[in-house]
């Protein structure tokens, strides 16, 4: 809100239609289609596992140097240095070639990152506080399209070529217009934050650790599939477009589920809700093993986008429940806990399609969504034990 009291409708309206195209170009170009772009290139598993694992680590460090450039530089600055950074990535692997595409995933991971921490707080610090909830919800829903609208567009585009690249560079340039709308960033919340004890969140609480739990199995499944699923393909014998056009079933999947998962955890609780996610996950992966076609492929590629993005849903509605003062504390304790789990998804899916078989990409997701699930009723457990 401004000084006055008077809600900024221009820069929330702006700050939205950024995220819309800047997650367009950074995640939906950068994150989901460019590991089937670099598949068509040759990559094997463990070369594009190492691709999209640099990504993640990019992302990370954006994350954690992101919050020390907004307090020195401020947050229009640090936005526009995170679309710029990606548009010379995505320019870079269209104009040099291989030899600099290790360097351009890592920092088209790095804008993304920066853009992330240098928008998100900034649009929900002159948010009124009564709707703050709705707006997150809103922003969420918004930036989902990515993974729907960035396979599609490539479709028509073509896979081949620097199409694709090209596309990135356009979408995250785009985003630089209504920066230029929005009005200034608040130099502080309108709330103090709340303070915990000795300044730091303890893992004691379950509701923490299971939401900390859920957001690394969010961030292993998420990360290994979008990056290994052309190697998966490959070995079913899908073509390009065919991949291109699952992996749009699979961001619809994780749009349209969202909210029914955060009905779910509010009416029979977080417990319940990520028991019946990772049960979900489980049997989608135990389905998708057996030889389908594209139809049956489709089908179930739209629930385990559901299911796989309802972990890191999960795992903020677990960070809103667990009673600490500071809400921006819990948020980023998850977002680093799913981003560096997410680092080691492609890796390890990697070395397992090779040692094994392309196949060993799903049979990975049901065996973590099965860990989650012991987990939960480990902790489930305990917390009855001691409220006994």
């Amino acid at each position: 809100m401004t000084q006055s009291g008077r809600i900024d409708w221009r820069t929330i309206v702006a700050l939205n239609v950024v995220s819309i195209f800047s997650q367009l170009g950074q995640f939906g170009i950068g994150f989901v289609v460019l590991p089937v772009w670099l598949a068509q290139h040759g990559l094997n598993a463990t070369e594009l596992g190492i691709l999209v694992s640099a990504q993640w680590f990019g992302m990370l460090v954006g994350l954690a140097i992101a919050p020390r450039f907004n307090t020195r530089f401020g947050h229009i600055k640090v936005v526009s240095l995170g679309l710029l950074v990606a548009i010379v990535a995505f320019a870079a692997m269209a104009t040099i070639g291989q030899p600099i595409w290790l360097v351009s995933a890592f920092l088209i991971g790095l804008g993304m990152g920066l853009r992330w921490i240098g928008l998100e707080p900034w649009l929900y610090r002159i948010a009124p506080a009564e709707g703050r909830g709705r707006l997150v919800g809103f922003h969420e829903t918004l930036i989902g399209i990515a993974p729907i609208v960035a396979p599609l567009m490539t479709n028509w585009v073509g896979i081949t070529g620097v199409a694709p690249l090209l596309l990135g560079i356009l979408f995250t340039a785009l985003a630089f217009i209504p920066l230029a709308i929005a009005g200034p960033a608040p130099t502080a919340s309108a709330e103090e934050p709340g303070r915990t004890q000795r300044g730091v969140i303890s893992l004691r609480n379950v509701v923490l650790v299971l939401g900390v739990a859920s957001a690394m199995i969010g961030g292993l499944t998420e990360a290994a599939f979008s990056g290994l699923f052309p190697i998966f393909g490959a070995g079913r014998e899908l073509s390009a477009a065919h991949m291109v056009s699952l992996l749009s079933y699979f961001g619809l999947g994780g749009l349209l589920l969202q909210y029914l998962t955060g009905w779910l955890a509010d009416h029979r609780g977080l417990i319940f809700a990520l028991l019946t996610n990772a049960a979900l996950t489980i049997l989608m992966a135990v389905l998708t093993s057996f030889p389908l076609g594209f139809g049956g492929l489709a089908f179930t590629f739209f629930f385990l986008g559901g299911t796989i993005t309802a972990f890191l849903t999960l795992a903020l509605v677990a960070a809103t429940q667990a009673g600490h003062g500071d809400l921006s504390v819990t948020v980023r304790l998850i977002s680093m806990a799913y981003t560096g789990s997410a680092i080691f998804g492609p890796m390890l899916a990697g070395a397992l399609m090779k040692s094994l078989s392309s196949e060993a990409l799903i049979w990975l997701l049901g065996a973590l969504a099965l860990v989650l699930a012991g987990f939960v009723l480990l902790m489930g457990r305990r917390q009855r034990t001691t409220t006994r």
